[in-house]
């Protein structure tokens, strides 16, 4: 009788069939209702599913409603997150140089940490080099032709705003500089959305919000892109900007934004890690999504054309978050200097005229063709037939638009070589993408 006893409660405890596995694994097929697909839910043995981490669980629509729902009713009774991956950022005026290390993994965020800004050896950018930053605005200011690419208006007050906040005294203002992501009122996209999510002129209810809103977005784009590449993006600390914190990574609008963009490129180009390449983003805003280029084709001369004012801002984030690595700027670009022996280059837009022939392995526009001239979107289009020897991706509105921008669309665009299609498709950003390969 006592054997029996024995073998029962061993059987109850221990057991992989035990009633509670099985209890478990019946609530598991109730959870498996508010997942999607990315989520795996498998077991060796019959009937005995478990719930996985909840750095490996992906939301559909119903559980990101619950998820939400729940998460707010928390945020109402108890002023405080129900998913404890789920935090926002202190706000301060400071430089943050403080990363939060683990020595041990957990359930709550991928183990060994994946989140790239945890590798990101980030340093003062030195006086020197903001002089040179300054030196560069200065020359191309100079060299700048008007009559050859004029402004749109729109960007034409953009950039006068930008000239009162980053410059000051004939040099550059360097706590503007160093805090230009840091809630700058600004007009501009790639300075206002930095604070979409989280601010610190909301209230700490709104922010809360807010972020239960990103993370459920974080659950959407899980649906569409490489988990890899998911797991991986997060934003830097450059330029001072506060984040939520999900799993372990430092989130907003506009980093989620470039994991899409970043999971297509690697899924369709046929580009090694390691690979010595040359990318080239035209209109690239202050290069977050060239940082995420860099780390992602580790070998690759990654080059910025934007407006001088906007390069003031790329050189200043990209010497911050690649301190150590070979940067040309345009105070020392000239006929002699080969910039492929570099790893990022900043240069104002007309220089892309100075790049040879089908000398561009991917050159790649988001957002930003659409909001210039006609005159500039066709200038830039013949250069990019003329450089990109393999690819060119874009992202951009497909019609013509007189509100705001009054500038043709993509579908407005010249082309005269024959581009045999990979991506074509209408993106959730309601853009049209294109990836193509140019015909040799």
């Amino acid at each position: 009788m006592k054997l029996m006893i024995n073998k029962l409660l061993s059987f109850i405890k221990h057991s992989y069939h035990r009633p509670t596995a099985k209890l478990e694994h019946f609530c598991v097929l109730i959870f498996k209702l508010f997942l999607n697909d990315k989520t795996k839910l498998v077991s060796e043995k019959m009937m005995l599913l478990k719930f996985p981490p909840i750095s490996m669980v992906y939301f559909n629509s119903l559980g990101r409603f619950f998820y939400a729902l729940i998460n707010f009713l928390s945020i109402i009774l108890f002023r405080k997150f129900f998913d404890k991956s789920l935090s926002i950022e202190k706000f301060d005026n400071e430089e943050k140089t403080i990363r939060q290390k683990k020595n041990v993994g957990d359930n709550l965020s991928p183990w060994p940490p994946q989140a790239i800004h945890n590798f990101e050896d980030q340093k003062e950018v030195s006086d020197d080099f903001l002089h040179k930053i300054f030196s560069s605005y200065e020359k191309a200011i100079k060299d700048e032709n008007k009559e050859e690419l004029e402004d749109s208006p729109w960007w034409t007050e953009l950039r006068k705003e930008f000239q009162g906040i980053f410059l000051e005294n004939q040099g550059l203002n360097k706590k503007s500089i160093q805090n230009f992501r840091n809630d700058i009122e600004s007009k501009s996209a790639i300075l206002k959305d930095q604070n979409v999510a989280i601010s610190k002129k909301n209230s700490k209810f709104t922010n809360m919000i807010n972020a239960t809103l990103l993370a459920c977005l974080y659950h959407k784009y899980s649906e569409i892109i490489n988990l890899n590449t998911l797991r991986a993006v997060s934003d830097s600390y450059a330029g001072n900007n506060s984040c939520v914190i999900y799993r372990g990574q430092r989130l907003n609008h506009r980093i989620l934004r470039y994991s899409y963009y970043i999971s297509q490129l690697k899924n369709k180009l046929d580009f090694k890690q390691d690979e010595k390449i040359t990318i080239c983003d035209i209109g690239g805003g202050f290069g977050g999504l060239l940082r995420l280029l860099k780390n992602t084709y580790l070998n690759s001369t990654c080059i910025l054309v934007e407006l001088p004012e906007t390069c003031l801002l790329a050189s200043y984030f990209l010497k911050k978050n690649f301190p150590d690595s070979k940067i040309l700027l345009y105070s020392d670009f000239n006929k002699d200097v080969n910039y492929k022996d570099y790893d990022i280059v900043i240069l104002p837009q007309n220089m892309i005229r100075n790049f040879e022939d089908k000398s561009i392995d991917l050159v790649l526009n988001t957002s930003s063709l659409s909001e210039m001239k006609n005159e500039t979107q066709d200038f830039y289009l013949s250069q990019i037939e003329r450089v990109t020897k393999k690819y060119f991706y874009s992202v951009n509105r497909h019609k013509y638009k007189m509100h705001k921008y009054n500038a043709q669309g993509f579908y407005n665009l010249k082309f005269k070589k024959r581009w045999n299609t990979i991506i074509y498709d209408f993106t959730h950003t309601f853009q049209l993408e294109f990836l193509g390969k140019v015909e040799e």
